[in-house]
């Protein structure tokens, strides 16, 4: 039935942050299930011998590619600054000297510029965490990945507790109140 992916994409999308994390999710959703019509139309299609509607599988890539361009959010559609100008917000949050602490303590082993965790020789994706400014220009990213998702560190091996999870997440949401 054609409701098969949309509802595994739901259920599995709680563990992946760039599906939830923006404010474009109900888009996301909504396209996931506009795919999942798609794909069981041209199965439909095809077992009925009514021809093969290789369209669908061109605008299902199309829908596709979309998604992948809403779970960055784009700054163009939500109207955020650039990093450098809402950066100095982060920095000037009450909460960011133990941010500071929490990020530099468990997550800098690997987001540096020379990563001490055995087996990592280069950050992650190139997002380093080891100053200030670094930290700042990533907030979103940090609050995304370590406090609205586990899904930073990976299986939690720099040990992150809860209470320091809910630190990031005050942090991000209440820069700039």
């Amino acid at each position: 039935n054609y409701l098969t992916l949309p509802v595994l994409f739901l259920m599995l999308s709680n563990h992946y942050p760039l599906a939830f994390g923006t404010e474009f999710n109900w888009v996301i959703a909504s396209l996931v299930f506009i795919i999942g019509v798609l794909i069981r139309h041209y199965f439909n299609s095809v077992h009925a011998r009514k021809g093969n509607p290789t369209w669908t599988w061109m605008a299902a890539l199309v829908l596709f590619i979309v998604i992948i361009w809403l779970s960055t959010a784009p700054k163009v559609l939500t109207g955020e600054p650039k990093e450098s100008a809402s950066a100095q917000v982060y920095v000037a949050s009450a909460h960011f000297p133990a941010v500071r602490d929490t990020v530099l303590g468990r997550c800098s082993m690997c987001h540096a510029a020379e990563p001490v965790y055995e087996g990592i020789y280069h950050a992650p994706k190139g997002v380093m965490l080891d100053t200030d400014a670094d930290i700042a220009n990533h907030a979103r990213e940090i609050y995304l990945q370590a406090g609205r998702s586990h899904a930073m560190p990976p299986a939690n091996v720099s040990q992150i507790t809860d209470t320091e999870r809910a630190l990031l997440v005050a942090w991000f949401e209440g820069a700039g109140k």
